[in-house]
């Protein structure tokens, strides 16, 4: 569930303002898109927290609404982008990206699961009355 969640905040919540764009696009000034992004990620990870962790319908209407509040304000965009490169290319970029960070947040979310579970068992087998 770690994992699934990283990457919804760091792949998936600032994905749909920002998508990830291939060198030499024109693209909106970089410290602008920055702290959108920074703003989106931390938005999302304070509002799954009210909504996994407190439990309360007031909690969860917060965090929904921090999670939806960058996308309301919007990402910071070029009006007009001239580029030879084909949107099908841009497309399979947006796919691979998202794809890959998809299969970094999984392995590093059951890597972990495994590694704790381990770390655990071990505590165990030194103080088995602390268990």
């Amino acid at each position: 569930m770690w994992g699934l969640a990283g990457f919804l905040v760091f792949t998936i919540a600032p994905g749909i303002g920002l998508p990830p764009e291939l060198p030499g696009v024109p693209t909106a000034p970089l410290l602008s898109r920055q702290i959108w992004w920074g703003v989106a990620a931390l938005a999302t990870a304070a509002g799954l927290g009210l909504v996994v962790f407190r439990r309360s319908v007031p909690a969860s209407i917060a965090g929904l609404m921090l999670i939806v509040l960058p996308h309301l304000i919007g990402a910071p965009e070029l009006e007009h982008v001239d580029t030879n490169v084909p949107s099908s290319l841009s497309h399979q970029f947006v796919v691979a990206v998202t794809l890959t960070s998809l299969a970094f947040w999984s392995m590093l979310g059951g890597l972990t699961s495994i590694a704790f579970a381990y770390f655990d068992r071990e505590s165990v087998k030194r103080h088995p009355l602390r268990a």
